[in-house]
């Protein structure tokens, strides 16, 4: 396999982990062309000297408005909510619940849930405990697994840990698990 075809591989696996940036792209497109089709609009609109007069006594209203506080408060913090969020869709990760690696032959992308339920059988195995009682969620970086144990029965902390990490390693995804054990148990 050559740099070339490796680069690639790298390329397409990123590209599964990633989200598109293009729904945001277009929303704001689609409010920059109707702000401009609205001014196009307005300009054409106040050469009619009928529309003229309408659009003066529309600017009048807008104007009287505008001179109360609450609603320049209001258009500002709309402004900024909108600002804020599409900063965020623009610097923000876009991850997807996915991970990924690379082989030497095969790129391989797992569902975070697929990783979840492996963890947590495993787990449930070890600690000889029903499915039900033990749950997982997968993060960026580690695998959080609940243990739910029988009221009574103390549970391997550190063994559930060594049961989730082995499950997840089998399948090639070196996560760092972070095991969890219920203060009060559930009745058998």
């Amino acid at each position: 396999m050559n740099e070339g075809d490796r680069v690639g591989d790298r390329r397409l696996l990123r590209r599964e982990l990633r989200t598109s940036r293009a729904t945001p792209a277009v929303v704001v497109a689609v409010v920059l062309l109707g702000a401009a089709l609205a001014t196009v609009a307005a300009a054409i609109w106040t050469t009619d000297p009928s529309g003229a007069s309408v659009a003066r006594d529309a600017a009048a209203t807008v104007r009287t408005a505008w001179e109360e506080p609450s609603w320049r408060a209001a258009a500002a913090a709309i402004a900024g909510i909108v600002g804020i969020a599409l900063i965020a869709l623009a610097i923000g990760p876009g991850r997807r619940r996915r991970h990924g690696r690379g082989g030497a032959r095969v790129e391989l992308v797992v569902d975070d849930g697929l990783l979840a339920d492996a963890a947590a059988q495993a787990v449930a195995r070890h600690c000889a405990l029903a499915a039900s009682q033990v749950s997982a969620t997968v993060t960026a970086r580690r695998v959080r697994v609940r243990i739910r144990p029988v009221s009574g029965v103390p549970v391997d902390r550190a063994g559930a840990a060594d049961a989730a990490r082995g499950a997840l390693e089998r399948m090639g995804f070196g996560i760092r698990p972070v095991v969890t054990v219920d203060a009060k148990g559930v009745v058998a």
